[in-house]
């Protein structure tokens, strides 16, 4: 589940809010409802006349015994010189351990990751070797 949290910062000084809110438009209308009015300069960011400004910020909440999609990238190097390279999605409460397996004609390694950018960067390495 996504929350959201604003953080009011004004004179070098932070502040964090002790609410989450579900939506980042209950985020936004928080921030516009403040005084001085903010105004919105991107759609996480306010500013207002007095130098104060908001940051809203997402956060990625769960339950410990909730599943979370990790990336697997399974190698296999052939004693042929191949290399053989995939990546799947895996459902999980919490990151698997990395693995190695010694065939009899090739060696095979499977490592997980938390997100898709570093796992296809991973395989793009693995392919390159």
């Amino acid at each position: 589940m996504r929350v959201y949290a604003v953080a009011f910062c004004a004179n070098g000084t932070y502040n964090i809010s002790q609410e989450a809110y579900s939506s980042l438009e209950a985020a936004q209308r928080f921030v516009e409802s403040r005084r001085p009015n903010p105004k919105k300069v991107s759609e996480m960011f306010y500013q207002d006349s007095e130098g104060g400004e908001y940051f809203i910020h997402g956060l990625l909440v769960r339950e410990d015994s909730e599943e979370k999609t990790f990336w697997r990238v399974c190698q296999k190097y052939f004693d042929d010189g191949r290399v053989s390279v995939a990546v799947y999605a895996v459902k999980a409460t919490k990151k698997p351990d990395s693995t190695s397996v010694e065939g009899k004609t090739f060696d095979e390694y499977n490592d997980y990751f938390d997100t898709h950018e570093e796992a296809d960067e991973w395989a793009e390495n693995a392919r390159n070797a």
